[in-house]
């Protein structure tokens, strides 16, 4: 999985690179649209960034989009988790900073660390991810972990190697130009090398104490919870297909890179089912709108996909015992 805040910026940055209306199609491809990333705190499969960057690399016809992608990557979107690695004392400390706290940003994947003679190999761990597109995430992972890097060591530093799973013999030219290192391929991880005695550089710009960040602060801080369960996933598959309409099972399951079945056969599996799920979900947001917004009854009913707002009055009034206007009431007046 990947934070919102990252695709919402790659999709920004591939503007550089790319006509609106060409993203606009990758974003269609991968069963998404813009309203999905707007003002949301969540995840999205990895699978869902791989296909729009793919698709917009074959439509500009550039094998490297996502290494550019990368090298243009603001590390500061990631908000708090940014402040975190980099207010650490020193390189060895931010990267283990980076690697605790991962699961914040992108649950499900784990920063991989090899110790060699005389370099720490830092990667990100991509075992399964086998989808279209996973080349640009690959290549882009060089350079957002070298923005660490730079961090604590400069702009001027470069890695003595970096390391990708495959390429062809000619991409491996053009990407070691592009990143300004040799490239091994065949790795288990798109990694970069740093030398040990490099580990110990001191932050160059510390943060004043004040605003030094705990990892304990940093999930209130971004407004997210590490996804655990799959019902967990397809609550969050909602809450994103909320801007747009709710979500059908089929709908949710492109977006979580699976198939409709897989998604009954797991969601069967932690005792629950999809219309579950999605009423559990309705009731919460039907509730959260009611208290939180001005919106009109029929405005609520509306967003959450009834077009009748008898139809709404009935059904909130099976979920609590009251009408929603009743509800409103009475949450306001508590």
């Amino acid at each position: 999985m990947v934070n919102l805040s990252e695709l919402t910026h790659v999709i920004d940055l591939l503007e550089r690179y790319a006509a609106r209306s060409v993203i606009d199609r990758a974003l269609l491809a991968a069963g998404l649209d813009r309203a999905m990333l707007g003002g949301t705190a969540g995840f999205i499969p990895y699978a869902a960034e791989a296909v729009v960057l793919e698709f917009v690399a074959r439509a500009i016809g550039d094998r490297h989009l996502g290494a550019r992608v990368g090298r243009d990557f603001d590390y500061s979107t990631y908000g708090a988790y940014s402040s975190y690695v980099l207010g650490a004392p020193d390189l060895a400390t931010a990267l283990d900073r980076g690697r605790r706290a991962l699961s914040l940003t992108h649950p499900g994947s784990e920063i991989g660390l090899r110790e060699t003679d005389n370099h720490l190999v830092v990667g990100r761990n991509s075992e399964g991810l086998s989808v279209i597109g996973h080349q640009h995430l690959d290549e882009g992972a060089l350079f957002v972990i070298g923005h660490v890097v730079r961090h604590f060591l400069g702009a001027d530093w470069r890695p003595d190697w970096a390391e990708i799973p495959n390429a062809s013999p000619g991409e491996v030219a053009e990407l070691s130009a592009f990143v300004g290192t040799a490239v091994r391929v065949d790795a288990m991880m798109p990694a970069v090398a740093v030398r040990r005695c490099d580990l110990a550089a001191i932050n160059p710009g510390p943060p004043q104490p004040e605003k030094t960040i705990s990892l304990e602060e940093m999930e209130s801080l971004m407004g997210v919870s590490p996804v655990q369960t799959m019902q967990e996933s397809v609550a969050q598959m909602l809450t994103i297909a909320g801007s747009t309409g709710l979500g059908s099972q089929e709908a949710v399951a492109r977006l979580l890179a699976i198939g409709a079945r897989s998604l009954q056969r797991a969601l069967k599996a932690e005792g629950t089912s999809f219309r579950q799920v999605r009423l559990r979900f309705v009731e919460e947001r039907a509730r959260s709108l009611l208290f939180g917004t001005d919106m009109s009854i029929e405005e609520v009913g509306k967003a959450l996909g009834y077009t009748e707002p008898r139809s709404f009055r009935r059904a909130f009034n099976e979920w609590t015992g009251l009408s929603p206007s009743a509800f409103r009431a009475g949450e306001r007046a508590g």
